[in-house]
């Protein structure tokens, strides 16, 4: 393998053309939003084929923030004049991302339940600030989906007329993070048919006994597991890329799994020394690839 220099924007074709070998995806908090060009460079190089910008959360106002950070107020664009710029370069050649996804949500957020009571009173229309901020976001970021980390409210007919707005507004597709309340994801992908293309089950902390294959048979569809890269005190915990690929391609055998993503290059770049996101990226797209 050919030497990636990802910082001086130096690219290896080898890097690049992995991503052909599977489907890999990375969820990623405040670096990709505070780490300027080099981030943007790394992820373009690491053969990772979908980059998930995580979280947005949304207040009761309609405003949204990635993590503590406004970002769109008003149904206007609001944070770093250059984030936009940078994310656009993600899917630009040479790389191998071709996927950008905005995911809403996380433990301990009232996200969804702020999208309930925000289409109670105003619907999904055009002008309401729902919509105008979505739809201000999707311009800012170039998202192709939205990505439902919903843990906590579990409404299913909020969520489906979510996606349908999201969908009419530009986002191409709906996926999906469960890892708990099977029959909340069955309402949504049951509703929403072709619209949900991905399911990202988590296979780690609170998700870490999920079974991708039992979680296919309930939803209907094939199944993307994700693990938690080495993290924690001295990089002690989690799974280093070895182990990914062994998880992986069991799965693979016994699952079918079309692909798999890692949680979180937050961790990654901190635990650097036990494995980068090129490192990660090649386990998954290895044990994939058909």
């Amino acid at each position: 393998m050919a030497v990636v220099l990802a910082a001086a924007g130096v690219f290896s074709s080898q890097s690049v053309a992995a991503a052909a070998a599977g489907r890999s995806a990375i969820f990623g908090g405040g670096p990709f939003y505070q780490d300027g060009q080099a981030v943007i460079d790394t992820l373009r190089a690491s053969g990772f084929t979908t980059v998930i910008l995580w979280s947005i959360h949304v207040h009761t106002n309609g405003d949204l923030y990635y993590n503590d950070t406004l970002i769109v107020s008003g149904g206007q664009y609001v944070g770093d004049s250059g984030w936009p710029a940078r994310l656009r370069r993600l899917k630009q050649a040479p790389t191998s991302v071709n996927r950008i996804e905005v995911s809403v949500g996380a433990w301990g957020t009232g996200d969804w339940e702020a999208i309930d009571s925000l289409i109670t009173r105003d619907g999904t229309g055009s002008g309401t600030i729902l919509y105008r901020n979505f739809l201000a976001l999707r311009n800012a970021t170039g998202a192709d989906a939205v990505n439902n980390d919903d843990e906590s409210h579990y409404e299913v007919d909020s969520t489906v007329k979510f996606a349908r707005m999201a969908n009419a507004m530009g986002y191409r597709q709906f996926t999906l993070a469960p890892y708990t309340a099977v029959s909340y994801w069955q309402g949504v992908t049951n509703s929403l048919g072709t619209l949900v293309d991905r399911v990202y089950l988590q296979g780690y902390d609170g998700g870490a006994g999920n079974n991708p294959a039992s979680w296919a048979q309930s939803l209907g569809r094939p199944i993307d597991p994700g693990l938690w890269s080495k993290h924690g005190s001295g990089c002690g915990a989690g799974d280093s890329p070895a182990q990914v690929e062994s998880k992986m391609r069991s799965w693979h055998g016994s699952a079918g799994i079309p692909g798999g993503f890692m949680w979180l290059y937050d961790d990654i770049k901190a635990c650097s020394s036990a494995g980068t996101a090129a490192d990660y990226a090649r386990a998954i797209n290895n044990a994939t690839s058909s």
